[in-house]
């Protein structure tokens, strides 16, 4: 079962051009029927606070952009969109469809960045969210979420196995990214993707490092600072085998 990590740079504030590219990317790959397509947090403006720009309107267009890219691909597909402005607050959001262009999950991120003056433009998500992606568990969460490992414990107790982090995370805490993404999957005998932009928003650069962990903590991918398209095969027996044989979970 094959994961296919889209580090993408996004136009800033442009989604009409960050949808072009993201077509073009996927277009010019071999994508299993299947597959599970990952984008990174607000993939289609960059993380701006901007909700004139960044806020779907009632028509949804950057989830119908993603509806389309799962029957293009025949795959499941997670990235991250803003919802509406409902009481003059919008939400940062991680929403997935299948190949069919069903909706399968939303999550609402739990932890905006105050630092960046986000939690007065996106109001708070309040629950893990699970699903399930060919027998697989996964739970996804969007970027500041990581730095809060009980947010990632509440979905392990929901059945959670493969942990997805899509995000705009800066080059100057880069190092904090992939540790954090290291140390979530150690922890919770999970396997942890990190999808991250790359390239350049004003005054602030993206080095990409979008990367990947086994259930023990084991590199299995790292991406450079381009932008680039990455297939990661999931090897979930693997996991299941070392959560029967190892106890951290169950000694709680």
């Amino acid at each position: 079962m094959q994961v296919v990590c889209v580090q993408l740079n996004p136009v800033w504030e442009d989604k009409l051009a960050s949808q072009a590219r993201v077509r073009e990317l996927l277009a010019a790959e071999s994508i299993a029927p299947g597959s599970l397509i990952v984008l990174p947090e607000m993939f289609d403006t960059g993380f701006s606070m901007n909700l004139e720009v960044t806020a779907q309107h009632s028509d949804r267009a950057s989830e119908t952009f993603l509806k389309e890219m799962a029957r293009m691909t025949a795959s499941t597909i997670i990235g991250g969109v803003v919802g509406p402005v409902i009481d003059g607050l919008a939400s940062n959001e991680a929403v997935v469809f299948a190949a069919d262009g069903t909706e399968v999950a939303r999550y609402v991120k739990r932890r905006p960045f105050s630092r960046s003056g986000e939690d007065r433009c996106h109001r708070r998500g309040d629950r893990a969210v699970v699903f399930d992606w060919n027998g697989i568990q996964v739970s996804p969460f969007v970027c500041y979420d990581l730095r809060f490992p009980e947010l990632f414990r509440e979905a392990i107790d929901s059945g959670a196995e493969l942990l997805l982090v899509i995000a705009c995370w800066p080059a100057i805490r880069s190092e904090h990214w992939v540790r954090l993404l290291q140390a979530r999957a150690i922890e919770n005998l999970a396997i942890a993707i990190g999808v991250n932009r790359c390239g350049s928003e004003p005054n602030l650069p993206f080095d990409g490092r979008s990367c990947g962990f086994n259930e023990q903590g084991h590199l299995t991918f790292e991406a450079n600072g381009e932008e680039q398209v990455f297939k990661l095969d999931v090897d979930v027996d693997s996991l299941r085998r070392w959560r029967d044989s190892f106890p951290a979970l169950r000694d709680r």
